[in-house]
């Protein structure tokens, strides 16, 4: 952490998650989301990989929990994940762009819509789904620039 730049991490849990901002001067803001790997209400992924109807679900559920705190999270270049499943295999890194996530989302996207090819890379499970649509979505609405991975 920089003195100019606050620390951010989005910690997933099963039901809920959260984000915790440790400012410049040490204190920390911790802020409850109302979504988690297991929880994705209108309905949580039923399936192994999900349907494209749950996938677009989902992507409501998370912009609705995230959108009211954004004027509250700071700019920031970097965000650190926590996550309960191992990711950095699957990811392919433990530090990855935007970019990098915005593609293995829309690789998994065209799967779930129908080819089977898209992602064939990438785990099918609905954790799996659930982790890559909130960190997609936390890096587009929020601006990060890159993730890192913690495990």
């Amino acid at each position: 952490m920089t003195s100019s730049h606050p620390a951010i991490m989005l910690k997933l849990g099963e039901q809920t998650s959260k984000v915790q901002i440790t400012q410049a001067d040490g204190i920390t803001i911790t802020y409850k989301l109302a979504f988690g790997l297991e929880a994705m209400t209108p309905g949580p992924f039923r399936q192994d990989p999900p349907s494209a109807l749950e996938l677009e679900r989902a992507i409501m559920v998370v912009e609705d929990a995230l959108m009211p705190l954004a004027a509250r999270i700071p700019a920031h270049e970097l965000v650190t994940l926590h996550s309960p499943l191992p990711l950095a295999g699957e990811l392919g890194s433990h530090e990855l762009s935007r970019e990098s996530i915005e593609q293995l989302f829309g690789q998994f996207a065209a799967m779930v819509e129908g080819d089977p090819l898209a992602a064939a890379h990438l785990p099918k499970g609905r954790h799996f789904a659930a982790v890559l649509l909130i960190l997609r979505e936390w890096m587009h609405h929020l601006d990060a620039k890159r993730v890192v991975v913690l495990e």
